[in-house]
């Protein structure tokens, strides 16, 4: 469904909703509230988008009802995001979090104990906190880092529609001889792309990693790989869809990832997923491993990379799968076919059999689709109803 078309009236007496962003890089975190604000809650709300720098005063106008501040909580930020408040004394203050996570912790915070102090503080400056994903929600309880009433488990997701299970758009035949695997997204050690670097170097068989994104870590992660010959780096990708739609699995090596959007861009593109297990990516496997199949829905589309994630852990997941797609393959020798399509052709010109194949069933499609339309309705009402309450607390 799409938004109604309001008068210029009908839009001035809507609720202002006013969402604070303070890294306008953060590719993930701002596709979502792009899709959120140009959602049907359109319809009952007025939506900003503003950058904001909490690292010094803010003086901001507005008459927003609800501002929802989604930058990464720290000392420094807190007194500026304190001051904020008091000027606006009528707005109820919200904070998702997309930064902070158990794992986070674990591998970046010396002292735990001075960095639960500096959340609570922010946390209790909010109405309202909302977590991510399961793991991340009992984190936070476990930590006892907000009253559990003010604590909302809303999810994460965007608008997925131009993610097509059928756009099955197959790699050029240069590329076709060796299975292609696509990792993407900000170059950050959260990433663990260097990790994914090393283990190419180690893979036992034949595949090519096609690395996109940009950020602070891109001469190290390029230095690391000058070497390494089954490597390549792409840019920024801006069409997703397109770039998954040229690869045969997808991995999400993370360090930590409070929830993981690329997990369910790929999911939404009926790929095979390698995947971390740490926080939220966890709770994604856990979601669809049984439902996300291939190979006839007699094995789970995604594969799990075991923990502590490091190289060698990261091998043996990629090992593991392109054990099970070369055999597929070599079962269906003469066939080339796509993962997400359950159309096959035979090549007659050629015995090896391209790689970009999908076994899946037609269910397993099915299951895609009907979960992308879900995930975005239920997230959307979630969305809508605690914005409700918030303003019935008013």
């Amino acid at each position: 469904m799409k938004p109604k078309s309001l008068s210029q009236s009908q839009c001035q007496s809507l609720p202002q909703v006013l969402h604070c962003v303070d890294d306008p890089n953060m590719g993930g975190v701002n596709f979502a509230l792009q899709s959120l604000c140009g959602s049907e809650l359109q319809n009952d709300f007025r939506f900003d988008i503003q950058y904001v720098d909490f690292s010094k005063a803010v003086i901001l106008n507005t008459t927003a009802d609800i501002i929802c501040l989604h930058g990464a909580s720290n000392w420094r930020n807190l007194v500026n995001i304190a001051r904020f408040k008091l000027r606006h004394p009528k707005a109820k203050f919200v904070l998702q979090e997309h930064h902070y996570s158990e794992q986070f912790v674990v591998q970046q915070i010396k002292s735990p104990t001075r960095f639960y102090w500096m959340l609570k503080l922010n946390y209790w400056l909010m109405d309202s906190i909302i977590a991510i994903a399961p793991s991340q929600q009992k984190w936070m309880l476990d930590n006892k880092l907000a009253n559990p009433d003010k604590v909302a488990l809303l999810g994460q997701g965007r608008d997925l529609t131009a993610f097509k299970t059928s756009n099955n758009m197959p790699l050029q035949k240069s590329d076709n001889t060796i299975p292609v695997i696509a990792a993407y997204g900000r170059f950050h050690r959260q990433k663990g792309f260097d990790l994914l670097i090393n283990a190419m170097q180690l893979v036992k068989q034949p595949c090519r990693l096609i690395l996109a994104g940009e950020g602070e870590q891109e001469a190290q992660l390029k230095a690391l790989a000058a070497k390494v010959t089954n490597v390549e780096f792409v840019g920024k990708v801006d069409d997703v869809p397109s770039f998954l739609q040229a690869c045969d699995a997808v991995i999400i090596p993370s360090r930590w990832e409070p929830f993981g959007l690329i997990f369910i861009e790929s999911l939404a593109m009926n790929k095979p997923i390698i995947s971390s297990q740490v926080d939220g990516l966890g709770d994604q496997i856990n979601q669809h491993s049984t439902l996300h199949s291939m190979n006839g829905g007699h094995q789970s589309g995604i594969t799990p990379i075991a923990e502590p994630i490091s190289a060698d852990s990261i091998t043996d997941a990629i090992d593991l799968f392109l054990s099970q797609f070369l055999s597929q393959l070599s079962s269906q020798s003469g066939v080339s076919s796509s993962f997400d399509s359950n159309q096959v052709t035979t090549d007659t010109d050629d015995s090896s059999v391209e790689p970009n194949s999908d076994f899946s069933t037609g269910s397993n499609t099915s299951y895609i689709n009907q979960w992308k339309t879900q995930q975005w309705q239920e997230l959307q009402q979630a969305w809508k109803s605690l914005f409700k309450q918030l303003l019935a607390d008013k």
